[in-house]
């Protein structure tokens, strides 16, 4: 190496100034960090001042420098979209921001470094969620003396061999300077996406997340367009690393010199897709296109059930002079792929607040922690450690879609009447009624009927959720490939004959090596294929989700009746919702075991039974359409999956039918949690006393939450209000919350002062709508002693104070 690379001149000079001693260590840190005396937080803190030498040393331009080190290990940065209890030990962050006086925030670090004076595996904060103009994040980790670097973006997280921070001055200097002179496509940010600024601060939504610029590169001929957005609609896919990262805004087009908002709002999904999947958009015109040729006279429906495209392209990033799309591996990786060699490593994932899992209280618990199992949704532990074969992910493209119309999620709604209108609305178009309309979208994974050449990936795709049971395991669960067993004449011998013979042999003689003969080829499963009654199925999976993993916390403006005979059973209720939610046995269960489902609709509150029987009824027409199907595995038609969903169309219609007025909310809303015996008032709920709608993974981990206290038992007379967080800072908050309460304000809250005026347990019906039990199987027995309880663990935690969270 010569001295003009920029490192080996910077290195000389810092001998020379003595920042670099004559034994090779850095002057700053003569001792190493294990032998130090002090701790992490102050040992490491000189660092800032080995970044400030190098930048002297180099004779870089000030002006070119885009980041600086900064360490402040006991601060939280400003989280605007969600909480985080992450405190970064040091960060390269902008250097126009003066990190020196202002609070740090997550949309301005491009780095986050860790740092531990013992060997040990940290965990590590992803920033990306927070900042949508992350494209990818640097990470560096200090154990001891070795350092690691990391690279994560939304197909693959990458970690380098590990150097010695103290002697290897040449990686650490050309380190920093790559980082400290970059420019900000080069650490990971988005030149097509810009903060709306006031006097150098955020500019927040109507939901008080910052308001973005997002530039739309369309695929066709159409000009480039900028947008504003003005709400999060959707952006629980961004949390973690790889993956697709979606994030969806309402947003207004912007127009003219000084970009002026103009024409109604719009919908804008940022999302980083599969790159050799078909875009979502071409995907859309292509079922406009087919439909217009094979079925023209019903396109008027298939317009008024699909979303308006209104333009969309990949994302191209201006690096130095050049514009290149925004590849996971042409141009982040530039086009490199690892030898195949390479090795794994195992990551420790955060919670959403930031907190490890290692440092939550341990409690009893009937449903042992995910982490460390074997499948995904399976609570069984694993008996060995797990060691998958390395892989990569498939490399993905930047892409983004603006769509007319602006929708609301259907698990934002509350109103079970409005849902299920919904999802009729997925199956058949209904004529316009002026209330509610059902939009299907979100085609990426979406392929032509009986395409079978085109298989981009070895992966199933859906939501793990709401997929057909036979798609979940990748088998039929109907179908029976073995022959009919061969029957002996042994019932025409008499019972004598027949007893001498079985303790013989019917050969009457010993067997010997020679009469040993291979087994018979065993004929071969069939290969799975997907049918369009799986999409059915799914549906179905859907009605079942808003019925059972949902609880009615509102009848007409009012709580429901508490009366025995009609409340249900709300720890059964939760105890099947995880079955059928978390476990895929207990999904195959509920699929093909006859009575399975069935039995369990009697410990919903009685307003919504015959919802549940109904969809037993559903379920049945699905269960028996697969053996029939199945008999045979012949070609299946469209045909089948047709006459199947209008028979559930018109069962759809019947719960429509008795679910009006029926408000639903999550587990901890249920008033049968905090029922007691020897009330009678029944008060209505004020909406702002009812939790907004969880995400479906919010809504597992309070769900194992809620239930891994069920079957403990106390019979002390309590006073019960539900559990709710323990401060605002824990709380887990929507998509698209309101601004976020200032960190300085949370005060630790009396629980029982604050729930006791809202949950006053009650008897009877007035007030109400009929709520009498819905018929059923006479088999069906009805609930008894179903009286409030609850647990030691939730006793003690109303008495709880909140807990200063460490880092």
């Amino acid at each position: 190496m010569g001295e003009t690379i920029p490192e080996v001149s910077t290195i000389k000079k810092l001998k020379k100034k003595g920042a670099i001693t004559p034994d090779g260590h850095w002057a700053l840190f003569s001792v190493s960090p294990g032998k130090a005396e002090p701790v992490e937080d102050v040992y490491f803190q000189p660092l800032v001042d080995v970044a400030k030498s190098i930048v002297s040393q180099s004779g870089g331009n000030a002006n070119n420098q885009l980041l600086t080190l900064v360490q402040r290990p006991h601060e939280k940065p400003m989280a605007y979209v969600r909480s985080s209890e992450t405190k970064p030990d040091g960060c390269f962050v902008l250097k126009s921001k003066t990190p020196d006086a202002a609070r740090l925030r997550w949309q301005d670090m491009a780095l986050c470094a860790e740092y531990k004076k013992q060997d040990s595996l940290k965990d590590r904060d992803d920033c990306m969620r927070e900042d949508a103009r992350h494209r990818f994040v640097y990470g560096m980790t200090i154990e001891n003396e070795t350092m690691r670097l990391w690279f994560s973006s939304r197909a693959d997280t990458f970690v380098s061999k590990e150097i010695n921070w103290r002697t290897d001055h040449e990686t650490v200097v050309h380190f920093f300077l790559a980082m400290m002179y970059a420019n900000e496509a080069e650490v990971g940010w988005d030149p097509t996406i810009a903060y709306v600024l006031q006097d150098g601060e955020f500019v927040p939504g109507e939901d008080g997340a910052p308001q973005l610029e997002i530039l739309v590169q369309d695929e066709s001929d159409k000009p480039d367009v900028w947008y504003r957005t003005h709400r999060v609609l959707a952006d629980h896919g961004a949390h973690g690393g790889p993956g697709r990262g979606t994030r969806v805004w309402e947003a207004y087009e912007l127009t003219g010199q000084h970009g002026e908002k103009q024409g109604n709002p719009v919908a804008l999904k940022d999302s980083w897709i599969d790159h050799n999947r078909p875009k979502e958009g071409q995907t859309m015109e292509d079922i406009h296109a087919s439909v217009k040729e094979f079925n023209p006279d019903e396109y008027h429906l298939l317009q008024k059930s699909l979303l308006t495209v209104l333009r969309h392209g990949t994302v191209s990033v201006k690096i130095g002079r050049r514009w290149e799309v925004d590849h996971t591996r042409d141009l982040m990786r530039r086009e490199l792929d690892p030898s195949s060699d390479y090795g794994s490593f195992k990551l420790r994932e955060l919670r959403e607040d930031g907190i490890s899992s290692e440092n939550i209280e341990s409690t009893e618990s009937n449903f042992p922690s995910n982490a460390g199992t074997g499948h995904h949704r399976s609570h069984a532990p694993q008996q060995r450690p797990s060691t998958p074969a390395p892989r990569l992910h498939h490399p993905r493209v930047h892409y983004r879609i603006v769509f007319k119309e602006v929708c609301v999620r259907i698990c934002d709604l509350t109103s079970l009447e409005d849902i299920f209108h919904v999802l009729i609305d997925a199956l058949i178009e209904r004529l316009p009624d002026g209330t509610i309309r059902g939009k299907v979208t979100d085609f990426e994974y979406a392929m032509r009927f009986g395409d079978t050449q085109r298989q981009p990936h070895e992966m199933r795709t859906g939501t793990e959720d709401f997929m057909a049971v036979e798609v979940d395991a990748m088998r039929y669960s109907f179908f029976n490939n073995q022959p009919a067993a061969t029957r002996s004449n042994a019932s025409r011998l008499p019972l004598g004959q027949l007893g001498v013979a079985a303790h013989q042999g019917h050969r009457g003689q010993n067997q010997t090596p020679a009469d040993a003969k291979p087994d018979q080829p065993v004929s071969k499963r069939p290969a799975f294929q997907y049918n369009p009654l799986h999409d059915v199925e799914s549906l179905w999976w859907l009605c079942t989700y808003f019925v059972f993993n949902k609880v009615i916390v509102l009848v007409n403006g009012v709580r429901p009746s508490m009366d025995a005979g009609l409340e249900g059973s709300y720890d059964k209720q939760l105890s099947y919702a995880l079955q059928l939610f978390w476990t895929r046995d207990g999904r195959l269960r509920a699929m093909t075991r006859p009575e399975e489902f069935q039995n369990e609709v009697i410990h919903l509150h009685a307003v919504v039974r015959t919802a549940g029987y109904l969809l037993d009824k559903m379920r049945h027409l699905l269960q028996d359409q697969y053996k029939h199907i199945e008999e045979t595995l012949a070609p299946i038609t469209k045909k089948v999956a047709f006459e199947t969903s209008m028979e559930m169309v018109f069962e759809l219609g019947n719960i429509v039918a008795s679910v009006g007025g029926l408000k639903i909310g999550e587990f901890k809303d249920d008033p049968r949690r905090g029922y007691l015996a020897n009330n009678t008032a029944n008060t209505a709920l004020r909406p702002g006393q009812i939790s907004p709608p969880m995400t479906k993974t919010e809504g597992k981990r309070a769900m194992i939450e809620e239930a891994s206290n069920i079957d403990e038992s106390d019979d002390e007379a309590l006073e019960l209000e539900p559990i709710m967080p323990l401060s605002f800072e824990e709380q887990i908050t929507r998509d698209a919350s309101p601004s976020p309460r200032p960190s300085s304000t949370l005060q630790p809250r009396d629980l029982k002062v604050e729930m006791e005026p809202i949950m006053q347990p009650f008897f009877g019906e007035q007030g109400t709508r009929s709520a009498s039990p819905s018929p059923g199987p006479s088999s069906v027995s009805q609930p008894s002693d179903l009286k409030g309880r609850t647990t030691s663990r939730l006793k003690s935690m109303l008495k709880r104070n909140p807990k200063t969270q460490g880092k």
